[in-house]
């Protein structure tokens, strides 16, 4: 059984990390160092989200653009200099918009194998 939050967690959270850390690394030419302080991860995370060997791709990204629109604006906080609460409600307003979305909710059923399972909608 596979609940929607361990959706998130497995595919959802790390796809929106991945594309802070390339927007953070491209349009505001970040050293890995400073990424991975800022984020409160580790430079070796930093560089395999740079080199697409960590959350899988941009398989995730395709399937919810959301997720590019997150990450710029969370980007563009931590690059203004805002603190974690800031960006982290960012953070806490995209996970709650992409459970709200068909497509969250079609891989849901599909990853939990319940075709009949409509618990995303219900929330």
């Amino acid at each position: 059984m596979k609940t929607p939050c361990e959706l998130v967690v497995g595919k959802i959270l790390p796809s929106l990390r991945a594309s802070v850390v390339k927007e953070l690394s491209g349009k505001y030419d970040m050293k890995q160092s400073e990424i991975a302080k800022k984020l409160g991860i580790t430079q070796a995370s930093v560089s395999q989200y740079l080199s697409a060997s960590r959350a899988g791709g941009t398989k995730v990204t395709e399937s919810f653009p959301k997720i590019k629109k997150y990450a710029v604006e969370i980007a563009r906080r931590i690059a203004a200099g805002e603190d974690r609460l800031g960006w982290y409600s960012v953070l806490c307003v995209a996970c709650k918009d992409i459970r709200n979305d068909e497509e969250f909710c079609r891989m849901h059923r599909l990853s939990a194998n319940l075709p009949g399972c409509d618990i995303c909608s219900k929330e």
